[in-house]
């Protein structure tokens, strides 16, 4: 008898209570699978991911709240493990932790390299009361190398040392192991480095997450490629310490980097840029390339005070090709919207770069002579700049040369309220506020003032059969056109619109292709063919002419011509209208 309640004894040491399902717990207060005092809590969440790793079934380990369980040493994830917990749970480093260089909270188990989740909890790098340096390789959160799917959601990152989450791998002849890292609907904190830094690798996804940065920048991508990054707030406050990028990447030489996708998200109050491109390659023939960088909005970044520094402007791009930039809204990006630069000390490669700017907002840098757009190396960089409006830069629309400038226009976008950051064009046809659409007295000049090629098959009705300009061309969210113009204009001819009776109001938008001041003169006339308006107005090159409103009784076809007389062509000649 004595024998088999010893036997009795050993089996519970061994299994864990939950040992039907597939979850381990951990707790403080006796109940868990394994249970923690407090003091040295790593050794119990060890034991519990050993026991996941080694045991056929088992997958979960679950931290149960509210408890703060305290580490000083690493805790080791196996092959196929997920480490989730209540949102009140939290891993916290103890202060003045004797974590060495690049030895992180979390890491993978050695020998094993596959399928790691952790999702649900908080971990606190008590970064205030450690003896270590910020963003110096010490006390990184999670750190996984030569990994394969790895996952990070619904976290609370805090007060970091170093990075929140670190991938890295070999990447044995410049080739990208397809590495799946997922980081996503995280809540990021005052991190020592980067909130995501990844090193070498393919195909990562970053969605749905809210950063505030210090040290460095929100998201990392070192010689990484084929990511999407999407639906993020990147965000952090005017202080000393934070003059990183909200988005890093950067190529180290004889690697790939290339097609990345940026869109939907938000940037604002950065002493850094929101977005830095930066190449160090020593090799001519191997190229950074295919950032796509579209439907974003930037607010009050690019504020770092070193004038020669490269961390100043909303985009800032060096040595990448075929940059894409699209349908962005940049209100205050510091020295510039977008600015090309490379390091002073980087080798210069020997290939031709270009970077395409279209359909997009750049206004308000105030950052001494700040421009729109600016070049500041032209030896192996050109701008391709078109259907964008520049407006109220301190510097003009550009700086520098080697930028190409087509239709580009230089007016008030007439935004919905541009001191709380609402940039929806104000539309008298119709404005998304949020709750539904309304309508604004005054109409921007913006709608469908984009590149005619661009796609705007997502515009609500009636959208002008073409795309905004701006953060929300192309969206559901796009403002709406006063009347269904055809798409193109022809060069040289009249054409027709549908007009109704008051009270519509109709306000018919035109674009005029100037090399010069010119005097344009608008003749609408009913289907009959008489004239029943006509307008002249005096514009500089590339104005945009807005406000024919009509006062018919009765609906109809109007057809309209434009002529020019100044320097842009003879008089008397119907214009190039868009």
């Amino acid at each position: 008898m004595k024998y088999a309640i010893i036997f009795l004894i050993l089996i519970t040491m061994v299994l864990p209570l939950s040992s039907a399902s597939s979850i381990v717990y951990v707790d403080t207060d006796g109940s868990g699978d394994y249970n923690c005092d407090g003091i040295d809590d790593h050794i119990q969440i060890n034991q519990a991911l050993d026991y996941v790793a080694n045991n056929v079934g088992f997958t979960t380990v679950h931290l149960n709240g509210p408890n703060t369980y305290w580490i000083n040493s690493t805790l080791f994830m196996g092959n196929d493990t997920i480490l989730e917990g209540d949102s009140t749970a939290e891993i916290k480093l103890v202060a003045n932790a004797g974590l060495g260089y690049l030895v992180p909270m979390i890491e993978n188990k050695p020998g094993s390299s596959n399928n790691f989740t952790i999702r649900g909890f908080e971990i606190d790098g008590n970064s205030e009361n450690q003896s270590v340096s910020r963003g110096a390789g010490y006390h990184n959160m999670m750190y996984f190398r030569d990994c394969y799917y790895v996952t990070v959601t619904n976290m609370r990152l805090e007060w970091g040392c170093g990075d929140g989450l670190k991938v890295q791998q070999s990447a044995p002849g410049g080739v990208l192991p397809k590495a799946y890292v997922t980081f996503n609907n995280n809540s990021v904190y005052k991190l020592g480095h980067d909130a995501l830094y990844v090193l070498q690798l393919d195909n990562v996804t970053v969605a749905n997450n809210d950063v505030f940065t210090r040290t460095n920048s929100a998201f990392r991508f070192s010689t990484s490629g084929n990511a999407k990054v999407y639906n993020n707030t990147i965000h952090s406050e005017f202080a000393g310490w934070s003059t990183g990028p909200g988005i890093e990447i950067d190529k180290n030489p004889g690697r790939i980097s290339e097609n990345i996708s940026i869109y939907n998200n938000t940037f604002h109050t950065l002493n850094g840029a929101g977005i830095w491109i930066t190449n160090e390659e020593s090799d001519d023939s191997i190229l950074g390339r295919d950032v796509h960088i579209h439907h974003n909005i930037f607010y009050n970044v690019g504020q770092y005070w070193n004038d020669t520094g490269y961390s100043n402007a909303a985009i800032i791009i060096g040595q990448s090709d075929n940059t894409i930039i699209e349908n962005n809204v940049i209100d205050n990006g510091g020295h510039a919207g977008i600015k090309y630069y490379i390091r002073p000390h980087y080798y210069h490669i020997n290939a031709l770069f270009t970077t395409i700017v279209r359909n997009n907002i750049i206004m308000n840098a105030d950052d001494h002579t700040a421009a729109g757009i600016w070049n500041c190396d032209d030896t192996n960089h050109i701008f391709i700049s078109e259907y964008n409006c520049i407006y109220n830069n301190t510097g003009g629309a550009y700086s520098g040369t080697s930028i190409t400038a087509n239709n580009d226009i230089r007016v008030d976008p007439l935004f919905y309220d541009t001191a709380n950051h609402n940039y929806h064009l104000n539309s008298t046809a119709g404005t998304w506020n949020g709750a539904g659409w309304e309508i604004k007295g005054t109409y921007s000049p913006c709608i469908d003032a984009g590149n005619s090629s661009s796609d705007y098959s997502n515009e609500p009705s009636p959208n002008g059969n073409r795309i905004n300009i701006g953060r929300y061309g192309n969206t559901a969210e796009a403002s709406r056109s006063v009347s269904p113009l055809p798409d193109p204009l022809v060069q040289g001819k009249q054409f027709g619109v549908t007009v109704y009776p008051n009270p519509a109001k109709e306000i018919v938008n035109f674009r005029f292709e100037v090399s010069g001041p010119a005097d344009i003169t608008i003749k609408i006339f009913n289907i009959a063919g008489v004239q029943v308006s006509r307008i002249t107005r005096r514009i500089d090159e590339n104005q945009l002419i807005v406000r024919w409103h009509t006062d018919q009784t009765e609906p109809g076809v109007y057809l309209y011509q434009v002529y020019c007389n100044g320097t842009s062509g003879p008089s008397g000649k119907i214009c190039l209208k868009k």
